[in-house]
């Protein structure tokens, strides 16, 4: 369900609402159409979504798409390691290692490059790789999560995508998060949905 509320929150955010039937976001999203049906439930029941007359469906609130994804988001489920800031640079400076920043460091990123934000607090790393907890020391300054196949084939930029970061950070503890979360939601709603719409 995640992976379809992502897709579709992703593609919104880059001014891709309207999607031409399950079909299409399914093999977007790389899940069953079944799957498809049940995550936009929830989606249509709060109005994030409208199914079309004829066939398809558009989001319509973008916001309320990223707000439910990201109230549905559970680090906890996908960490496979908590541990130190040196061991995962250590992890990270293996060429073979293919991985993606969350997070603060992605908020970053996001924001312009320069952080006017604050401190980054814990980080938050995507890898392919399988990883257990006994590798590395445990530690609470970064969690390292397992990167489903989407992801490692969309996110290439080095950065988990913006819908996906800006889950991540709502679901993460401390005022760090809490600060970067309300700086992204700044910059992607400073003006109101409709206005959006008739200035498009």
């Amino acid at each position: 369900m995640e992976i379809v509320w992502r897709t579709l929150a992703d593609a919104a955010l880059d001014d891709q609402r309207d999607w031409a039937s399950i079909g299409a976001l399914a093999d977007a999203a790389a899940v069953a159409p079944s799957t498809t049906h049940q995550a936009l439930g929830r989606l249509l029941d709060i109005g994030a979504v409208r199914a079309n007359s004829r066939r398809g469906y558009t989001v319509v609130s973008p916001g309320k798409l990223l707000e439910a994804f990201a109230a549905h988001r559970s680090l906890r489920a996908d960490t496979m390691v908590s541990t130190t800031l040196p061991a995962t640079q250590e992890f990270l400076d293996d060429v073979t290692v293919d991985y993606a920043l969350s997070g603060s460091r992605a908020a970053v990123h996001y924001l312009g490059g320069r952080n006017t934000v604050a401190d980054l607090g814990r980080r938050i790393v995507y890898t392919t790789q399988a990883l257990a907890q006994p590798d590395f020391p445990v530690g609470d300054e970064v969690i390292i999560l397992s990167e489903d196949p989407v992801a490692a084939r969309t996110w290439r930029s080095g950065y988990a995508s913006l819908a996906q970061t800006y889950a991540d950070l709502w679901a993460s503890p401390g005022w760090q998060a809490a600060e970067f979360t309300r700086a992204l939601k700044a910059k992607l709603f400073a003006d109101a949905d409709w206005e959006q719409r008739t200035s498009a």
